[in-house]
């Protein structure tokens, strides 16, 4: 009894400590990445630990935890990641435990199936569903195994088998409870991050507008009273003109600092957030009038949030300002807005020229823009409101093909 206890625990071990080494040495790097070698590399070792060492009982059957690392790679890597185990899964047991090839390939092609579908949806979900979620879908993957020994007359071995598939569950809600608290611990880094940033920019904001301001309203004043010369020549009045723009343009940009030594909006009111994004659409259209971008909108009825009018127009004005960039000439914008759950939710999404993993890692940051004109000031802004309002934002580009953006608040 013991010394099976033992096995148990070696199995245990065997994949939850790459797990944890993965995470305290190499989870920082590329975290955005398609593709995770490391992750890969980690997933491979543990999966390839349990089947060398898997327990065997009644001479047929082997015990090992090699659901772990498949059901992670699918759903804290990627399809690719996945995709990857499953095949050295498969062929290593071709080759050693000597499988029917045609029904190994059958069996983990159906898991894959079922994990790629889940996985499109895993990382949106909260942590309840979550857990609810993976401890259904390995239910279902026990339960059939339960009938396959009932069907081959091995039902007198369904109570091991079910007791080693609640260890193997126990082992997933472990590997799970890691990822989740690890990404948990990065977010709160990049938020403690962006709060820095942001103060900093606040402070140099706040020492230096003000003063930067007077003189700029004197030269321009002085520059307006020049420009009634009659005697100026067309080419002064030009030069005049174009400096004066010059002048109008670092006004705006003051004024974007401003906004972010601004505190946070504390006395937010319950909006219908439908009736500002009717109205700021409409405001756009405006500015496609010239352009053959059209903007389509998808709103239902109740969306109520608790905000600040003016700071939601400046949000989303912002958004959709940078998606009309991004198309250029022709393209279309796709705005929706519904109710799930206890959020409400708002997806902007173009078909411009998107961005790719290096802009999208460093997007919303002070002073970062994929302009070449741009201060990298206004959707630092936008992340600033949201966040300030309990909301998150997320983003999801790919080069050539568009970007959507994810804007989530509570609900009221």
């Amino acid at each position: 009894m013991l010394h099976g206890i033992e096995l148990i625990l070696n199995q245990v071990l065997m994949v939850l400590f790459p797990i944890w080494t993965y995470h305290l040495l190499f989870q920082k790097k590329g975290s955005r990445q398609r593709f995770k070698p490391m992750l890969v590399l980690v997933l491979t070792i543990s999966l390839l630990l349990t089947l060398t060492f898997s327990i065997n009982y009644y001479d047929t059957f082997y015990f090992d935890l090699k659901m772990v690392p498949i059901i992670i790679a699918f759903l804290y890597g990627s399809n690719p990641c996945g995709l990857l185990i499953i095949g050295i899964t498969v062929v290593y047991k071709i080759i050693f435990n000597d499988d029917p090839p045609l029904i190994t390939v059958i069996n983990f092609g159906i898991i894959s199936g079922l994990l790629i579908l889940v996985a499109k949806k895993f990382r949106t979900y909260s942590d309840f569903k979550k857990i609810f979620l993976i401890s259904t879908l390995y239910g279902l993957i026990t339960i059939t195994r339960g009938i396959l020994l009932v069907y081959t007359n091995h039902s007198q071995e369904i109570g091991i088998v079910f007791t080693f598939s609640f260890i193997t569950w126990l082992t997933l809600l472990s590997a799970m409870f890691i990822f989740e608290n690890m990404n948990k611990q990065m977010e709160l880094e990049l938020k403690v991050q962006r709060a820095e940033k942001f103060d900093v920019v606040g402070q140099l904001a706040a020492s230096v507008a003000h003063e930067v301001r007077n003189p700029m309203t004197a030269v321009r004043g002085f520059l307006q009273l020049m420009s009634d010369d009659k005697n100026l020549t067309e080419s002064q009045r030009r030069y005049i003109h174009i400096s004066m723009e010059e002048l109008d343009h670092s006004q705006v940009i003051l004024s974007e600092y401003l906004s972010l030594a601004k505190p946070a909006t504390t006395d937010l009111k319950i909006l219908n957030l439908k009736a500002d994004l009717e109205n700021i659409i409409e405001l756009m259209r405006s500015f496609t009038n010239l352009q053959t971008i059209s903007i389509v909108s998808s709103l239902e009825d109740r969306l109520l949030i608790k905000g600040d009018s003016s700071e939601i127009k400046q949000v989303f004005v912002n958004l959709l300002k940078n998606s009309i960039e991004a198309i250029g000439e022709k393209g279309e914008i796709m705005v929706s807005a519904y109710q799930n759950g206890k959020y409400v939710i708002v997806e902007i999404e173009d078909n411009g020229q998107g961005m790719s993993e290096t802009q999208l890692k460093y997007l919303g940051t002070p002073f970062y823009s994929t302009k070449d004109k741009g201060t990298g000031v206004g959707l630092s802004l936008c992340y600033k409101i949201v966040h300030s309002m309990k909301g998150t934002i997320s983003v999801r580009s790919k080069q050539g093909k568009g970007t959507r953006f994810t804007i989530q608040f509570p609900s009221v």
